[in-house]
């Protein structure tokens, strides 16, 4: 009877035991490096959604129009934005690939949301957005200035959001005497304002040499009591353009603005622990400045040489690790499609490039 194995039987078995752990390692080695994978893949898919949510949310009350692409990068001091160079997005050609700074002006929708009213027991509205054509008058004093009958709005409301949100960024002061909260016509084209002109609408990069001016921007100058009933809110106000215009058209519809908005692109200089630079962005959100007072993303224009004056640009990260990130308008209609691709830092595809994933919205 047979009571041990033989040499060549012990081979066998070793043999087969290291063919088995091989095939074992490989397989656990897969199902870990596909774990990794799907883990990171979801976490970048969250921060891109997260990302176009974010963009999708403040682009929803921009005024159509005045959407910009400026390039980067845009390596200039506060002296230097006459420098910049930026365009319509509606003329951006597919080969414009440094233009990656997406700039607009948004509605000031928190006041004209507005407010409760304990005395009417309803929400009152900031500024309606509509104001009676029949009761306009152009002052015979200023051909720049016009009086404007607003039904259904109420400007101390206006005024009390608007200096509460410039005060909690830091600069609390009047928003209509210091040109902050103003006024844009609206014209008939898609929702837009009075023409497309990024040069001379909105103030972007103001530069009067160069022919950059905010025609389109009108200062509330005043606001009054309603004529025929002193005890309704104020309806009325008093309007000027911020810069000469003297072939002004009023339209029933109007915006009231606070501030621009910028997607920037911001380089990140973060290096791994083994030395690897990473070359990718970081994306921000740029709010809190106005192109009309002169102000860019970069930074606030000094006013009266008092630094404290004019406060702070403010911004906030919207995702880091991306690699490419691209704006397109529709030729027919408002709508802007954003592309946005986010690179995982760690986890590589091969030996030249990251796990990257890219996604595309529509905003309407």
């Amino acid at each position: 009877m047979k009571r041990s194995f033989t040499l060549i039987e012990l081979i066998i078995v070793i043999v087969i035991m290291g063919i088995l752990s091989t095939i074992t390692f490989d397989i656990l080695s897969r199902v870990y490096k596909n774990y990794i994978y799907t883990k990171e893949t979801n976490k970048i898919n969250e921060k891109i959604n997260t990302a176009i949510d974010i963009i999708s949310a403040k682009l929803k009350y921009r005024i159509h129009n005045s959407v910009i692409v400026t390039k980067y990068p845009a390596k200039y001091g506060d002296d230097d934005k006459d420098k910049v160079d930026f365009k319509y997005i509606g003329l951006l050609q597919d080969n414009d690939k440094d233009y990656k700074i997406l700039e607009w002006i948004n509605k000031d929708i928190e006041a004209k949301n507005g407010m409760w009213d304990n005395n009417q027991k309803h929400i009152q509205t900031g500024w309606s957005g509509f104001d009676d054509l029949d009761e306009a008058i152009k002052t015979q004093e200023n051909p720049k200035e016009f009086n404007l009958t607003t039904p259904n709005s109420n400007f101390n409301i206006v005024k009390l959001i608007d200096r509460n949100i410039t005060a909690s960024y830091g600069e609390d002061v009047d928003t209509f005497e210091n040109n902050i909260t103003t006024l844009i016509f609206a014209g008939n084209d898609l929702g837009g304002d009075i023409v497309v002109d990024e040069n001379q609408s909105y103030g972007w990069y103001r530069n009067k040499d160069k022919n950059r001016t905010a025609k389109a921007v009108f200062a509330i100058l005043d606001y009054g009591v309603n004529r025929n009933n002193k005890n309704v809110p104020s309806t009325e106000i008093n309007i000027t353009s911020i810069d000469e215009n003297n072939d002004t058209t009023l339209y029933s519809r109007y915006f009231l603005t606070r501030t621009a908005y910028a997607i920037v692109p911001i380089e990140n200089n973060e290096t791994l622990a083994d030395g690897t630079k990473i070359n990718d962005f970081n994306l921000t959100l740029v709010y809190n400045y106005q192109p009309w007072r002169n102000d860019w993303w970069n930074g606030k224009s000094n006013v009266n040489n008092d630094t404290n004056a004019h406060g702070e640009v403010n911004s906030t990260l919207i995702a880091t690790h991306v690699t490419e990130i691209r704006f397109k308008k529709d030729v027919t209609t408002p709508m802007i499609r954003v592309y946005i691709c986010i690179q995982s830092p760690e986890v590589e595809i091969n030996s030249t490039r990251n796990l990257t994933i890219c996604k595309e919205k529509a905003i309407f």
